[in-house]
């Protein structure tokens, strides 16, 4: 691999938005999606496994970095940490921001 031109994840995903737009990363965002709930199913009624959990959160999880990096980071951190208020609240507990 001499001579390889690394690339590191947010130039990947700048790349990955520039070449198939945001309209088709919309598109593959949900069939991601899906494709985890598919697998946490699969997983739950005892016909899939971890290892194939895994590889469809991290599917999961890359998308979702594409659209903090492409301009809805601060939406997604504001929700998420109502959502934690939320769920802290119905533990009884007080959430304490990181």
């Amino acid at each position: 691999m001499k001579g390889m031109k690394l690339y590191n994840r947010s130039t990947i995903y700048n790349l990955a938005l520039k070449t198939f737009g945001p309209e088709a990363q919309a598109l593959k965002l949900i069939e991601e999606a899906a494709e985890l709930a598919a697998a946490a199913a699969r997983n739950m009624n005892g016909l899939g496994n971890e290892v194939d959990l895994a590889a469809e959160l991290a599917d999961v999880e890359i998308m979702i970095e594409q659209f903090r990096l492409n301009g809805m980071g601060l939406m997604i951190d504001f929700h998420k940490q109502k959502k934690l208020e939320r769920l802290a609240e119905r533990m009884g507990v007080t959430y304490a921001a990181e």
